[in-house]
């Protein structure tokens, strides 16, 4: 800016004046804080953006299921996938599903196969269990990966509880 516009600014006290003013100085504010994110560590501004992201994320939702226990064999020329999940929540479960993803050797899925509990109903603290039998199995599977579904609904969050073991 060249120096006759500073004098206009400061001798002239119009409106346009005062808004170029407040122009000027946002603008030094705004430059002033690009400078202050530029020498931020990565760490502290990873921190501060993981801040504003989770005040506006909705709350996890609780955890109703534990994954207890997950196995597979070759039986028969099946291939059998079983597993045992128990209700942590103070309610019954009703209605709940398996559904396990069927990868190939190169990590493409190939299928997806609902499988339904042992019990339509799972109680407070009572356990249940899931088998899938895949009939005709030459070794064309990779992997696998299951979730756990409401029936004809929503994916229902639990705690994976497979690792943890009891130190005694």
């Amino acid at each position: 800016m060249t120096p006759r516009l500073f004098e206009f600014l400061r001798d002239r006290s119009s409106l346009l004046a005062d808004w170029m003013r407040g122009a000027i100085l946002l603008a030094a504010l705004a430059v002033a804080c690009g400078f202050l994110l530029i020498l931020l560590p990565q760490a502290a501004f990873d921190r501060l953006v993981q801040g504003l992201q989770s005040r506006g994320a909705a709350p996890a939702p609780k955890e109703k299921i534990a994954f207890l226990y997950l196995g597979d064999e070759v039986k028969d020329n099946q291939f059998h996938i079983r597993g045992v999940i128990r209700n942590i929540s103070a309610a019954p479960i009703e209605r709940l599903d398996a559904s396990i993803r069927l990868y190939g050797q190169d990590g493409t899925l190939l299928e997806t196969a609902v499988v339904r509990m042992d019990s339509e109903q799972i109680a407070p603290e009572a356990t249940s269990e899931f088998h899938l039998a895949y009939p005709d199995y030459h070794g064309q599977f990779g992997s696998y990966s299951i979730d756990f579904k409401w029936r004809l609904g929503d994916s229902v969050p639990y705690k994976d509880f497979r690792g943890v073991r009891n130190r005694s």
